[in-house]
């Protein structure tokens, strides 16, 4: 079982406790096992100590490893401040001999010493790099297969990059990779990586404070069903100012969800036992979406392979070749199917496209796990068929079968090309086992 020293900072357990119980929570559902970091300090934080006196800055963090380093575990760490701080300090410390000299010196007069053989380790770069997406989904008893998340990072989870450098400082992918481990999807935006702006409150800006976060809400609250984060100061921006924002008549209704809170909903654990309840924007709208598009999707389970039909709908390479599509360019099979994933299986197979599918098996030769389009389109005919919806063609046609036992009856042009005649037609006894199959399916 991996063993971690747990370093939560100021902010989480003064004002978001939630957010360290669903830390704990998921660590130990995960394996882990927690060591709490006796006689820990404020990390310190970079914007308010550091231009106080930078060897103060210096000498504050390096004591909060050296008792890290005594408790012989890396340190793990939830919150993005802390972590940049200490991180940046481990690392400067390791390369500037003359700096680790001056901050040893002045911590020896307390009987501490840092030798550097700790690490400084993100919540996320160790449910990432070290637990693993295999693992994390094997948890995973509730996903959120369907639901749009928008991930904020944050600005030092991933800078300074010459400290931090777990993953790409502009272009970030473990958080997303963590957030779709749990079936979301991880959007794109264009305010993705903008600042939250929380600093420019110690400023006495607020308003400017409340402009940047502003900016990232007003783009989500179009795009996606909540943001997902790891900083407790961006919560503090996205979750309670914007509480002040609704207060004031802005309606953005954006829920904010701290990752290990969405992580710990989908191993199981109750939203009552994460402790959001005690978020500002309430929760309760993204959660009943949840449920309903899991529910859904069991409904859906029980119809067709999902992970087969989710592969097909976000592959797609085969649309192009459908030769309905060359001549109907309306139709667009990748689009139904995907209108199925997101919940509309009642409209589509009321809808007339799906008849458009001419079984020519076109995509199925053409499908890398030999499924195709097609055999998503038999499935939903034989649903609509099952409520009495289809064109008035096929209705026709299998209304012929049924009666006559084949589509088409042979005719007396038979005579002048001098052919014999045809066998006699076994319709009556097709007819009897149709019958049967359908006492059994109605017995079903």
């Amino acid at each position: 079982m991996p063993e971690y020293t747990l370093f939560l900072g100021c902010i989480i357990p003064a004002r978001f406790p939630f957010m360290e119980k669903s830390t704990r929570l998921v660590l130990s559902k995960l394996g882990c096992t927690l060591h709490d970091l006796e006689g820990a300090t404020c990390c310190p934080t970079k914007s308010i100590v550091k231009p106080s006196g930078e060897l103060a800055w210096y000498v504050t963090a390096a004591r909060n490893l050296a008792l890290a380093e005594r408790a012989g575990h890396d340190l793990l760490v939830p919150c993005n401040g802390c972590y940049s701080t200490l991180k940046t300090v481990e690392v400067e410390m390791r390369v500037n001999p003359h700096l680790r000299a001056e901050v040893n010196s002045v911590l020896a007069s307390v009987g501490l010493e840092y030798g550097g053989t700790i690490e400084v380790k993100h919540l996320v770069e160790v449910l990432h790099d070290e637990i693993g997406i295999a693992k994390i989904k094997q948890q995973v008893v509730k996903p959120f297969d369907g639901m749009k998340i928008a991930a904020h990072a944050g600005c030092h989870m991933l800078r300074p990059s010459s400290s931090i450098f777990f993953d790409d400082p502009n272009k970030p992918k473990k958080f997303d990779a963590l957030i779709e481990a749990l079936g979301a999807k991880s959007i794109e935006y264009e305010t993705k990586m903008l600042c939250c702006g929380g600093n420019l409150n110690t400023a006495d800006e607020p308003d400017e404070a409340t402009a940047l976060s502003r900016m990232k809400l007003l783009e989500v609250t179009k795009k996606a069903d909540a943001i997902s984060l790891t900083c407790p100061s961006c919560f503090m921006q996205y979750d309670s100012r914007q509480y002040l924002m609704q207060k004031s008549g802005e309606k953005l209704n954006v829920p904010i969800i701290y990752y290990p809170e969405m992580l710990g909903l989908a191993m199981g654990f109750t939203p009552q036992e994460l402790g959001m309840d005690m978020h500002r924007i309430d929760a309760a709208e993204f959660l009943s979406k949840w449920d309903s598009r899991y529910n859904y999707l069991m409904k859906l389970r029980e119809l067709f392979d999902l992970n087969a039909v989710r592969r097909c709908y976000e592959c797609g390479a085969c649309v192009n070749d459908c030769p309905v599509v060359k001549i109907t360019p309306e139709f667009n099979p990748n689009e139904i199917i995907g209108r199925l994933l997101s919940g509309e299986l009642d409209a589509v197979i009321e809808s007339h496209g799906i008849w458009r599918c001419v079984d020519c098996y076109t995509c199925y030769e053409l499908c890398p796990q030999k499924m195709g389009m097609n055999k998503i389109f038999d499935k939903l005919k034989h649903l609509a068929l099952e409520k009495g919806k289809s064109p008035k063609g096929f209705a026709a046609s299998i209304e012929m079968f049924r009666k006559d036992g084949r589509l088409g009856e042979p005719t007396s042009v038979r005579k002048k090309l001098k052919l014999p005649e045809p066998p006699k037609s076994g319709a009556e006894e097709l007819r009897k086992l149709l019958d049967c199959l359908k006492g059994e399916e109605n017995e079903v």
